[in-house]
């Protein structure tokens, strides 16, 4: 029988209060190799000490806050694919909100290609579990790769330079060009 030891608050706390450090860091200045523990440590208003004793290293703490993105982003989606009178442009719109609001990290993270694999077999799932679900999967000539890459590239580019369109417009032309 395993006993599941509860989470001192404090070290909750400390663990994300270092994550939304990296995060603001790294929005201010997206180069990754000029990231140290101190930089870090000091944005947190922590010691270094306490980041030893919840992180490994700084790709520890990065891998971390990759692992919360993707863990929310599927916990944002996951139900909305289970609803079967949602349509495609809700769907997108809940995906693309998501988005808007993390757009600096995000624009950040795709620019390394780990990130951007995981996301495109993300998309790919997605798109497997959206066609299941209205019966197309079988229909459809267009590859889940390729809908995943264009859907990744449209992504990419509004959080790069489209951000002054809505997720709503966004997600009309994603749907115009798949129809």
């Amino acid at each position: 029988m395993t006993t599941h030891k509860k989470q001192d608050p404090r070290a909750i706390r400390s663990k994300r209060v270092f994550k939304e450090a990296v995060v603001d860091i790294l929005t201010e200045n997206p180069d990754i190799s000029k990231l140290t523990v101190q930089k870090i440590a000091k944005r947190a208003e922590l010691n270094r000490a306490t980041f030893y004793l919840h992180f490994i290293d700084i790709n520890d703490l990065l891998k971390q806050v990759v692992y919360d993105i993707f863990d929310d982003l599927s916990l944002k989606i996951s139900p909305t694919l289970q609803i079967d009178n949602l349509n495609n442009q809700e769907q997108l719109i809940t995906l693309l909100d998501y988005f808007y609001k993390h757009r600096k990290i995000l624009a950040v993270l795709f620019e390394h290609p780990g990130f951007k694999r995981k996301f495109h077999m993300m998309l790919t799932d997605l798109i497997v579990i959206k066609r299941e679900n209205d019966g197309t999967s079988t229909k459809s000539t267009l590859s889940m790769d390729i809908l995943a890459s264009s859907v990744l590239g449209i992504i990419m580019w509004w959080l790069k330079d489209g951000i002054q369109f809505s997720s709503e417009y966004i997600a009309n032309q994603i749907i115009e060009l798949y129809r």
